[in-house]
């Protein structure tokens, strides 16, 4: 290993001193004028279907630019662009704890933060799937808004 400059060596990190100094610059640390901040409200249950969202209130908010849900995008079909906005918020269901319900823009944090708490949801609650046993059994299927779905199994 003697003829390696890098390979078997720890050279030393160019921004490490900037983030042990707290000098260093992340995105959290940009402001720009006329930026949005961002937030997403995530569901508070496992496995749920999601009856009604109401953001009528969050988007009266003075400073609120923009309210997304996943019915914003119902209109991509399973597949492709449909399963990565189902995946990155829940259109008929909600399928992990977490699960992006509703995302607000608005020109301050707090003005985003206090928008997601005016979003209204109402869940039927399912049964979580929590073992590899149920997510095969025929009786539960997760991903129901498929056509051709009979199992929650995608391949073998």
């Amino acid at each position: 290993m003697g003829d390696y400059q890098i390979i078997g060596h720890r050279p030393i990190r160019p921004d490490a001193s900037d983030k042990v100094t707290g000098q260093a610059n992340y995105g959290a640390d940009i402001s720009l004028p006329r930026m949005l901040h961002g937030r997403v409200l995530r569901s508070d249950c496992a496995h749920a279907r999601i009856i009604n969202i109401d953001t009528s209130d969050a988007e009266k908010i003075d400073g609120v630019e923009s309210v997304v849900t996943g019915q914003d995008f119902a209109h991509l079909k399973p597949g492709g662009a449909g399963d990565i906005a189902r995946d990155n918020l829940a259109i008929e269901k909600i399928l992990f704890y977490g699960h992006a319900v509703a995302a607000v823009a608005a020109q301050t944090i707090s003005i985003a933060e206090q928008a997601l708490e005016a979003i209204k949801v109402e869940y039927e609650e399912l049964e979580p799937i929590m073992d590899l046993d149920a997510a095969m059994a025929d009786d539960v299927i997760l991903h129901d808004y498929e056509q051709d779905t009979s199992s929650n199994i995608f391949a073998r």
